[in-house]
């Protein structure tokens, strides 16, 4: 029998983006082959959402959010809160952030996962960014699979976004290497694809990515899930659907909700704007007036399917699935590095506009949204990009790889 441990990065704030990929490639593994055992290492929402999708999850160390934040980020956060507070300048911003830079962290999930794999024996590893568990498979031996992106880099560099900075936070890294006797790091994402990773699989395509074509590289297009949440959801259009996903960004969930209200109340479009669990939205959890719905979960898949035009904050999955399902998006990644390097790929090929947090209010929405859904470029490029995206395999490719490896 075939074993494989999946391993989303355990951090103090969670990300669906990050489980949902990790699900969907073993509900592909799952469905090819009964003779496997599969296992997920996870925290959180993030192992909630493993287990109510039927795995079995082992919940490893979760740091804590508050300490982390008063011992090891008091200048970052103080430095970056009083006017943008929500400025992620670089992936290690994020990684700092969520508290995988801490000695705590490192020593403690270093002992779990080695514990862990000791214990179940997998044949492979699958992670999406893990810090530890490169050095675990790494230290005994065994295939690693990663999925990755080009911000994943450590020379990432892009409209004054970089993972170029002087301090690589790899201390702790480093001194855990060096007790394994293993080569050292200069700069802490290497971890994520670079240090030890035997084939990086990219939800994405080539034209949405700075990477090259290579054996280690798997372009797979759109790897989401097929069933992204369990909740019933019946809605009935009746007028052009637009979808708005914002998450967790710049533009606070109040403002969201007022400018949302305000813009498209009574006009021509009906609304679905979500905020994929984000618990300060939850004052509009299934509230609805008239022609807009504010729901806390749905079922982005069914969702887009029936959309006409997306708003939403740049993430990977959500700018990977517009164009598969051919709706043009509005983006507004705000001073977040990620998602600004997703937003802009996005507009150079025709299917997204790209524009500031300014432009969240009435006049521009109404009028942009309007003007979208008549032009007719707009659906000549998402035709051919959601053809592109649909013919690199999805998660289907990604199975076939891992169990024939």
């Amino acid at each position: 029998m075939k074993k494989i441990l999946f391993t989303p990065g355990i951090a103090a704030i969670e990300a669906l983006g990050t489980i949902t990929r990790l699900v969907a490639l073993a509900d592909e593994i799952r469905k090819r082959r009964e003779d496997v055992s599969i296992l997920f290492r996870a925290a959180g929402r993030e192992a909630d959402y493993a287990e109510a999708c039927g795995y079995k999850v082992i919940r490893g160390y979760k740091p804590h959010m508050e300490k982390i934040w008063e011992k090891e980020n008091r200048n970052f956060i103080k430095e970056s809160a009083p006017k943008l507070k929500f400025s992620i300048n670089s992936l290690c911003d994020v990684i700092r952030l969520k508290g995988l830079i801490s000695k705590d962290y490192v020593q403690n999930t270093f002992k779990e996962e080695m514990e862990l794999v000791e214990t179940f024996k997998p044949d492979i590893i699958l992670g999406e960014f893990e810090m530890i568990m490169p050095i675990v498979a790494k230290k005994m031996n065994i295939p690693y699979f990663s999925t990755g992106s080009t911000i994943g880099k450590k020379d990432f560099c892009y409209l004054g976004f970089s993972n170029k900075t002087t301090e690589g936070y790899a201390e702790n890294y480093n001194e855990l290497l060096e007790v394994l006797n293993l080569k050292t790091i200069e700069n802490v994402c290497e971890l994520l694809v670079d240090y030890n990773c035997d084939k990086t699989f990219i939800p994405s395509i080539p034209e949405l990515e700075d990477l090259k074509y290579n054996n280690k590289n798997v372009f797979l297009g759109s790897i989401t899930p097929k069933n992204f949440t369990k909740i019933n959801f019946n809605f009935e259009k009746k007028r052009p659907l637009i979808y708005v996903y914002l998450s967790v960004g710049e533009v606070a969930s109040e403002v969201c909700q007022k400018v949302i209200l305000d813009t498209f109340l009574n006009s021509e479009f009906d609304v679905i704007a979500t905020a994929g669990g984000n618990p300060r939205f939850k004052d509009s959890v299934n509230y609805s007036a008239k022609n807009v719905h504010f729901l806390n979960m749905v079922p982005s898949d069914e969702v887009l399917k029936m959309t006409d035009v997306a708003i939403h904050h740049g993430g990977q999955n959500t700018t990977v699935q517009c164009i598969e399902n051919r709706v043009p998006a509005i983006i507004f990644p705000g001073k977040h590095f990620e998602r600004s390097f997703n937003a802009e790929k996005a507009a150079e090929i025709g299917c997204a506009l790209n524009t500031d947090i300014e432009n969240f209010n009435k006049e521009f929405l109404l009028k942009t949204c309007r003007e979208i859904i008549k032009d007719n470029t707009f659906k000549e490029k998402l035709k051919i990009y959601s053809d592109e995206i649909k013919s690199f395999g999805g998660a289907a490719k990604a199975a076939e790889i891992i169990l024939n490896y």
